[in-house]
């Protein structure tokens, strides 16, 4: 089952942001680990409604979660640095009298260090999460580049590029990967989504480089390669079919390339070799939403007869003395 911040946090959708608040406010008092200490659940439900918490506190992070739907494709998207980033807890949590030292503004940290809520011990973030977990100083390396980070924090994450067929990315798909990281050979299977397109980056969490402490991620950058039939604008496909000159004259049917097959469309009588036909839901899919799609347009061009017989070279011969 997916999970859903709200659904952690206990509102609804439409939720305002004190809503918000209020509700995180109740559930850190409830999870937090000086309230349930050596309670490996509790320790977890308190991770996670603070990260639902500071997705949702967030006007700019809230919508973006909007469009993917839930936290597994969110994630895939942003890392712990990134949805914690800027987002203060002091205020929410010193007032109880819980320990919140560093989750203050997490952009002014320091690497194993005091944050922006004082206090040498560090933060209640790098206990749950790792110190590198929110530290700008967090490196990336490729799958072939060196130790992680040693004892102060998980290891560095670990980014490698992978190119995927046009067919994967449209329809999504399984891939199983074989990447050396740390001189280790590993074997990773990955789910690619549904309207992946070039440059996005997936988050695959705990594969990446290995420390005493724990695991970084895997940031897969993606490249998909071209089709030969279909042109990819944004969320929308544009393909060539090639119509026979009656059918442009009288009308008719014509058959066109769509990612589910071959669909036939009508074509007017007079239809012009410039007219572009457009077909609606028929294109990409939308990453993140799903069962929503682009459009597919469809440019009508005239087929070549590459040795026209006798009675075309006649019907030809009357068209122009029709003046077609």
């Amino acid at each position: 089952m997916k999970t859903d911040y709200y659904t952690l946090l206990g509102v609804t959708r439409d939720a305002s942001p004190e809503a918000i608040k209020k509700a995180y406010r109740k559930l850190a008092m409830q999870w937090h680990p000086d309230k349930n200490p050596g309670d490996k659940a509790a320790e977890e439900k308190f991770k996670q409604v603070s990260e639902a918490y500071a997705v949702l506190s967030d006007a700019e992070k809230r919508k973006k979660y909007d469009s993917f739907g839930s936290a597994e494709a969110f994630s895939q998207n942003y890392s712990h640095e990134d949805i914690f980033r800027d987002v203060n807890f002091d205020d929410l949590l010193s007032q109880f009298g819980l320990k919140s030292s560093g989750w203050g503004n997490f952009r002014g940290r320091k690497a194993g260090g005091a944050g922006g809520g004082g206090g040498a011990g560090g933060s209640i973030f790098d206990d749950l999460f790792g110190a590198t977990a929110a530290s700008p100083a967090r490196g990336r390396a490729s799958p072939q580049a060196g130790a992680g980070a040693g004892q102060a924090g998980r290891g560095k994450d670990a980014e490698v590029p992978i190119v995927v067929s046009f067919v994967e990315a449209m329809h999504g798909a399984e891939r199983q990967l074989r990447l050396q990281i740390d001189g280790e050979d590993r074997q990773l299977k990955v789910r690619i989504p549904a309207g992946v397109t070039t440059g996005k980056k997936l988050r695959v969490r705990g594969a990446g480089h290995v420390s005493p402490v724990g695991a970084g991620d895997l940031t897969l950058l993606i490249t998909v390669e071209d089709d030969a039939r279909f042109e990819r604008k944004g969320d929308d496909l544009h393909t060539v079919a090639q119509v026979r000159p009656s059918t442009l004259i009288l009308g008719g049917a014509v058959e066109v390339e769509t990612l589910a097959g071959k669909k036939s469309i009508k074509v007017g009588a007079g239809t012009s070799t410039v007219a572009v036909v457009r077909i609606k839901k028929q294109g990409a899919p939308i990453l993140g939403k799903t069962g929503e799609r682009g459009d597919l347009y469809v440019k009508l061009e005239v087929a070549g007869i590459a040795a026209p017989t006798e009675a075309q070279q006649q019907a030809a011969k009357s068209l122009l003395e029709a003046g077609l």
